[in-house]
């Protein structure tokens, strides 16, 4: 029977919203309580340093192999590890919103800011650079890309598909199936985003125009999506993690698990285990029988994703 196990869970205050590994520490980002870095044994999480810096409210995670990025209310945050210490390396204020996804190509750092809009930006260790903002109206969510096209969920307006040439977004397409929009990722032949109440969709992309593949909901808010292999695992608020699959015109539920009372909201896997960010109640760490659950890194560090 394909299935999740709970291996540990920590908890140590504070809303944990986003988390991201690095393949051997865990990031947490935890509102008001800042970035948290820990450790896994397999059984126990390890706090290994917090840092809350400007007093900013922590809302996601993302890293590119040599830095962490954190969105706050303020802005972006850089930051490095030595497994000790969290170092804040630049930030930057442009716009002051709330930022609530982040991603990179390898080039550009990309980011969901709200109503202000989509922004990218370099960072050379030291300083970000603004390079490039768009605002077509609705909540800017989340993000991801496949090293041709910038993929948004924007929370009220949908689905949208852009591309840039270093100074300028140019819209292709949008989509919008019902829901709010607030996780997208990709396989290289489909997108996937979570719409809230409206469940989960499949999308394909020509170039020009997105199509509806197919649709799935299983009751409760469907928060964010993260695909390892050939599973899908969703975050869907109280109701737990969800583990599909999809076959070009369905998907099918292959395991759930709730542990707790509290939110999932996030999730990454190492190759060994999943770890969720579940709000009030902690970081959670899982396995799973059904397919593999690591992260394809290449595609992380230069181009491809998915937190939030």
């Amino acid at each position: 029977m394909v299935s999740f196990t709970l291996k540990g869970t920590q908890d140590d205050g504070g809303s944990y919203q986003g988390v991201w590994t690095d393949g051997t520490y865990i990031y947490t980002v935890c509102g008001t309580s800042g970035l948290r870095a820990y450790s896994f044994d397999g059984s126990t999480f390890t706090l290994k340093d917090t840092k809350l810096d400007a007093g900013a409210s922590y809302l996601c995670v993302w890293g590119d192999g040599t830095y962490i990025y954190a969105g706050t209310i303020l802005g972006i945050y850089a930051y490095t590890f030595n497994g000790t210490s969290l170092t804040l390396k630049g930030s930057i204020y442009n716009p002051q919103d709330y930022v609530y996804g982040i991603w990179s190509d390898g080039t550009y750092i990309y980011a969901a800011c709200n109503t202000s809009g989509f922004y990218a930006y370099t960072f050379d260790g030291t300083a970000f650079t603004y390079k490039g903002h768009t605002q077509e109206e609705g909540i800017y969510f989340w993000v991801w890309g496949d090293l041709t096209y910038i993929y948004v969920a924007n929370w009220t307006l949908g689905l949208r598909v852009y591309t840039f040439n270093g100074a300028n977004f140019i819209l292709k397409d949008t989509k919008t199936d019902g829901g709010t929009y607030s996780g997208v990722v990709g396989d290289g032949t489909y997108i996937y985003t979570t719409c809230g109440v409206g469940g989960l969709c499949a999308y394909t992309f020509d170039g020009a125009a997105l199509t509806l593949k197919g649709s799935i909901n299983d009751g409760g808010f469907y928060y964010s999506v993260w695909k390892y292999g050939t599973t899908l695992f969703v975050m869907c608020g109280a109701s737990g993690i969800r583990a599909y699959t999809f076959d070009g015109a369905n998907f099918t539920l292959k395991a759930t698990q709730v542990d707790g009372t509290d939110t999932y909201q996030n999730d990454w896997g190492d190759g060994n285990y999943i770890y969720t960010a579940c709000y009030g109640d902690g970081i959670r760490a899982y396995t799973f029988n059904g397919g593999p659950i690591s992260v394809n890194q290449t595609m992380v560090l230069t181009g491809n994703l998915t937190c939030r």
